[in-house]
């Protein structure tokens, strides 16, 4: 399929042409077919997914394979995992080809909700075979029974079976989530040295949210991201949404992957890029304003331009905004960065009054000449984004807060805080309300949240394990940027039965804190204790502020997750769009 690579730039409408056209000519010649495959789609980027089914469904392949991670799981109510089975197969309902998953960790996260993936796609799909002209598929669980990173003994058994039993197909191909492969931890050389005993012309496999293609004893591997989540998008550097087409024609294979209408070949990435290149990018940030809608925006800010790889790097930055009322001072520079180096860009800003949504404020682009393993050029791309947060306050108290879950001390009632939280997705106010208030002392920092809940005989509190998934559950989280880095954090969660979940740059459970919880008869609540030393601070001083978020899981919501700052629904780990709190 030389075609591909010729015309890999080309836009999708395009390569539509050639694909016919080639398909027709070869038809004549030989039995062909095609198939798609993608990987990691979780919601999280539902527009890039829909328009990765679309494109899929103009090439109209024989048949679908996805290497899992089709939902969002992570939960223990089968009710919510059949709401999100049903939700994605809404998103893939253009497609008129049948479509063969792959059960990856989301999908089965725990013993709960499996029973809600077999529902979906079969008893028989956990791990599976199937034949098409002259080749045979494996689809294998890297997740069987909530046995992670792994292939059991069972299913290895069967899987050496079928490959046996395959043994005169003129292709193989095998898919699973989890790249074993590439996993330290994982013995893969057992099975490497099985495969080479076959007709294996393809290993298919996700979870890392990457694009990665080796070739191992002559066998193509590839890594797939559809949409899933990235810290940044650029395919040539191993960070690009997509999927792979397949051309089998006889006993040769072709592939080509298809990312943003544009196809390449399999190699344009080198193995090891996605690994090499996050020192070139740098993630997204937030520039603070006041409240563009009660007064003009003016302010002088100080933009750092930071170069984390090892050689020296020429950076432009240029604002960009469809509102020329907006005035910037200067409108752009070019810098030279030393490696490892930060330079700081000074900017005046000035704006008029008015309601602005978010993604109407004006952003400064910053971008850099980038060159892949493979020796593309490319450019390297992140923001900084006018950003009006919202905002609350802590108050200080010395009056003696009793930790019972319900914040019934006359401290609580003397502060506003905060008491709308917005749906994901929507951005629409939450219906049920959820009142936060903020509290500290010389010692701690308390933190009561008190949610309306008119069923609270409903409620989900059945998180267990050494990792307990509590955000699985109805749940109350907070985030804390107590250095305003927009980078590190700290994550507290607690469901209705005092279940915790917390983390934060050293890892899971690596610091301490006190919370009780309180049902009641229409709402539940939470109140926290956490001490100062545990977040590696000392008392703040007046005036201090802190990046700060609230979310909420309620599982009787048609939207389960409401924020009090949005952030990208199911992706909590965006600090730069934390809200402000203030130490009154």
């Amino acid at each position: 399929m030389s075609v591909f690579w010729k015309y890999r730039s080309q836009k999708l409408s395009f390569l539509l042409v050639i694909f016919f056209l080639f398909s027709f000519t070869i038809d004549s010649f030989a039995q062909e077919f095609h198939f798609v495959v993608w990987g990691d789609s979780q919601f999280e980027n539902p527009k890039i997914f829909d328009e990765i089914v679309k494109e899929t469904e103009l090439l109209h392949p024989d048949f679908v394979i996805h290497v899992g991670d089709m939902i969002h799981g992570y939960t223990y109510d089968i009710n919510t995992a059949r709401k999100q089975w049903e939700k994605f197969k809404e998103q893939i309902s253009p497609l008129t080809v049948p479509f063969y998953p792959t059960p990856g960790n989301h999908d089965v996260t725990t013993k709960e909700i499996q029973p809600a993936y077999t529902e979906t796609w079969g008893k028989d799909k956990l791990f599976y075979s199937f034949n098409y002209k002259n080749s045979h598929f494996i689809i294998l669980n890297a997740f069987l029974n909530q046995d992670f990173d792994t292939i059991p003994p069972n299913e290895l058994e069967w899987f050496k079976k079928d490959l046996e039993n395959a043994k005169n197909a003129e292709n193989i191909f095998i898919s699973f989530h989890s790249p074993l492969y590439m996993n330290p931890k994982y013995d893969w050389k057992p099975i490497q040295e099985l495969l080479k005993k076959y007709y294996v012309k393809g290993v298919f496999s996700g979870h890392y949210h990457i694009y990665d293609y080796r070739v191992e004893n002559g066998i193509p591997y590839f890594c797939l991201n559809s949409s899933g989540n990235m810290d940044f998008t650029n395919f040539l550097a191993g960070y690009g949404h997509g999927f792979l087409y397949v051309t089998v024609n006889g006993g040769k294979v072709s592939y080509a992957f298809i990312s943003n209408g544009k196809v390449y070949p399999p190699d344009a990435v080198k193995a090891g890029e996605s690994r090499r290149s996050p020192v070139f990018f740098n993630s997204d940030k937030t520039i603070i304003i006041n409240d563009p809608s009660k007064a003009p925006v003016k302010l002088e800010t100080k933009v750092p331009v930071i170069n984390r790889s090892n050689i020296t790097r020429n950076y432009n930055l240029t604002w960009e905004t469809g509102d020329y009322r907006w005035k910037f001072e200067p409108w752009g520079a070019n810098v030279s960065v030393g490696p490892g180096q930060t330079k700081i860009i000074k900017f005046s800003i000035s704006g008029p009054k008015g309601n602005f949504t978010r993604d109407e404020l004006p952003k400064l682009k910053i971008s850099s000449a980038y060159q892949s393993l493979s020796g593309t050029k490319t450019r390297s791309v992140y923001y900084f984004r006018l950003f009006n947060p919202p905002r609350t306050y802590a108050k200080f108290t010395t009056e003696k807060i009793i930790l019972d879950g319900v914040p019934d001390e006359k401290a609580w009632q003397s502060v506003k805080g905060i008491d709308q939280l917005y749906y994901g997705y929507t951005g629409e106010p939450a219906k049920e309300r959820t009142n936060i208030k903020v509290l500290y002392n010389n010692k701690n920092l308390y933190v009561s949240i008190v949610g309306e809940e008119p069923k609270p005989q409903k409620l989900s509190s059945v998180a267990y394990g050494d990792i307990p998934l509590v955000f699985g559950d109805d749940d109350f989280e907070l985030y804390f940027d107590t250095n305003r880095d927009q980078t590190t954090f700290y994550r507290l969660m607690v469901n209705p039965k005092g279940t915790i979940l917390c983390s934060n740059p050293k890892g899971l459970f690596s610091f301490k804190f006190d919370v009780k919880t309180h049902v009641g008869k229409d709402s539940w609540s939470a109140e926290f204790k956490i001490p100062f030393s545990q977040l590696n601070m000392k008392e703040p001083s007046k005036g201090e502020t802190w990046g700060f978020n609230v979310i909420r899981h309620r599982l009787q919501s048609k939207i389960q997750q409401s924020f009090w700052s949005l952030m990208q629904y199911y992706l909590p780990y965006q600090p730069e769009y934390f809200g402000l709190l203030k130490f009154e």
